[in-house]
């Protein structure tokens, strides 16, 4: 998957996702991060609040949280509309048409 960063002059993160979901590696001047945890990572970063990079930074946070959110809501979504399966799908579900001959026949093995 594609990384993505967010830089300024004295700060420096890099994050993408893995099957345990998102990481993070943050630089500060002399010393880097890697991190699991947002909380803990603006903990240590320390930038001081309510500044326009501290701003920018959770606000970029915010949308990491919220591309992922609906990432995980697109593929785990057990709520199908199934009349749409059926007229896109390839699967057993679009073949459910009582009106086909064919309907109520098994295959011999």
């Amino acid at each position: 998957m594609k990384r993505e960063r967010f830089e300024r002059p004295t700060l420096w993160i890099e994050t993408s996702r893995d099957w345990d979901g998102r990481w993070f590696v943050a630089w500060r001047p002399h010393v880097s991060q890697g991190f699991r945890d947002t909380k803990t990572m603006l903990r240590w970063i320390g930038w001081p609040r309510k500044t326009p990079t501290d701003e920018a930074l959770r606000a970029w946070l915010a949308d990491l949280a919220a591309a992922d959110a609906k990432r995980e809501n697109k593929t785990t979504d057990a709520g199908l509309d199934m009349d749409e399966v059926k007229a896109t799908g390839f699967g057993p579900e679009a073949h459910l048409d009582e009106s086909d001959p064919n309907h109520q026949t098994r295959t011999i093995t």
